[in-house]
């Protein structure tokens, strides 16, 4: 548990020696300088040095008398002013997170009469940029579930853009399920509040975003996570077309219910 505060303390500011020192004058109401090296493990060459940093952060304090003596200031007030400070740039990160999606979006209303393709590379870059425009989507979110999958965690910008109230509709190829019901990531989202449908094969792996965004895996390019790329398109007919493709394969595609009644003898039993 020592480890663990010392790390946490580090990770606020102070440096390895600062948080040893703070940590081993809390182990006494006053303390002397050979007593602080002792308990802390720092030199005691090093003890005057680190103690003034403490004082000047408002951690420790001198108490008078021919032997110099030090004090822990209460941990409420000495960390607590640096639990305040990393709160406020919390606050003011939020904050201008907010103002710089604003005004990305007003850039993108900017050029809403030219057609916008990107290509984003790397598993890693595509997983967050599905995760920004999931964000940002607040109507529904369809999508062509396949491998390969570029995001190996729970996408919890889902969950919270179910809470919303966006709508999730996705069609999952029903190698994929066989394999995972109900254990899958496909029954997660569903019990999450995504609406589901499982078809025999998916033509391509897709996500449109609102009906004005969509992005698409190039699938032919894949031979490692390096190589994963995938293309995203705004203000494009090609949108248009594609959620109709999405309609037809979900109004031909199986529920759930379906899908299990339909492959049941196919499923394992620790499966079902």
């Amino acid at each position: 548990m020592q480890n663990d505060h010392i790390d946490i303390l580090t990770e606020m500011g102070l440096s390895l020696n600062e948080a040893k020192v703070y940590l081993a004058l809390l182990k006494k109401k006053i303390s002397q300088v050979g007593e602080i090296a002792t308990l802390s493990g720092v030199p005691q060459k090093m003890i005057y040095y680190v103690l003034q940093k403490l004082m000047s952060k408002g951690m420790c304090s001198l108490v008078p008398g021919k032997v110099k003596k030090y004090k822990p200031t209460e941990p409420g007030i000495g960390i607590g002013s640096f639990i305040t400070s990393a709160q406020k740039q919390i606050d003011s990160s939020k904050q201008m997170l907010d103002q710089l999606e604003t005004q990305y979006e007003l850039g993108q209303n900017e050029t809403s009469s030219i057609e916008c393709v990107e290509i984003i590379q790397t598993a890693a870059n595509v997983a967050q940029r599905v995760l920004s425009l999931e964000r940002l989507s607040i109507k529904e979110v369809l999508s062509f579930n396949k491998p390969p999958y570029a995001m190996s965690e729970r996408n919890m910008e889902e969950v919270q853009g179910l809470k919303r109230g966006t709508r999730y509709r996705s069609i999952y190829q029903i190698s994929e399920a066989r394999n995972l019901i109900p254990r899958s990531v496909m029954e997660m989202y569903r019990d999450a509040g995504e609406e589901v449908r499982i078809a025999e094969t998916l033509p391509m792996k897709m996500m449109i975003f609102d009906s004005r965004i969509l992005m698409f895996v190039l699938e032919e390019c894949l031979t490692s996570p390096e190589s994963f790329s995938a293309v995203i398109v705004q203000r494009s007919s090609l949108i248009c077309g594609l959620i109709e493709l999405f309609e037809t394969y979900w109004s031909q595609s199986m529920t759930v219910e379906e899908f299990r009644e339909k492959y049941k003898d196919s499923i394992s039993p620790e499966n079902t």
